[in-house]
């Protein structure tokens, strides 16, 4: 079972491992690797974006991780996501490895007056 972080991410549910996963959210990091590591490009998405002046943002948070890949055409920090794939726990993370993702917009679930 994963252990969340304070304020950073939601532990996956129990029984989730090996699961489908479909999540919309916003790339919080990129996670960047030397030229000697094996290829993989590595994001934290997070289905919530903190709001202005917030650090955290109290919804869940998923590694990405794309093997074979140093970066993927884009997808950037702050851009949003739809992403589906196998959930696992890596590193003690909720992790999808090679996600199908959909590059949106912007926030599609942000209300606009």
């Amino acid at each position: 079972m994963t252990t969340p972080q304070a304020g950073t991410q939601t532990a996956a549910p129990a029984g989730a491992h090996g699961a489908t996963v479909r999540r919309e959210g916003q790339v919080a990091a990129v996670r960047l690797q030397d030229r000697t590591s094996p290829a993989r490009f590595a994001v934290d998405l997070v289905t919530r974006a903190p709001r202005p002046g917030q650090i955290s943002t109290g919804g869940e948070r998923i590694r990405l991780v794309w093997i074979g890949q140093r970066r993927v055409p884009g997808i950037t920090a702050g851009r949003w996501l739809r992403i589906e794939g196998f959930l696992s726990v890596h590193q003690d993370l909720p992790t999808v490895f090679n996600p199908r993702y959909e590059l949106l917009a912007g926030a599609p679930h942000e209300h606009r007056p």
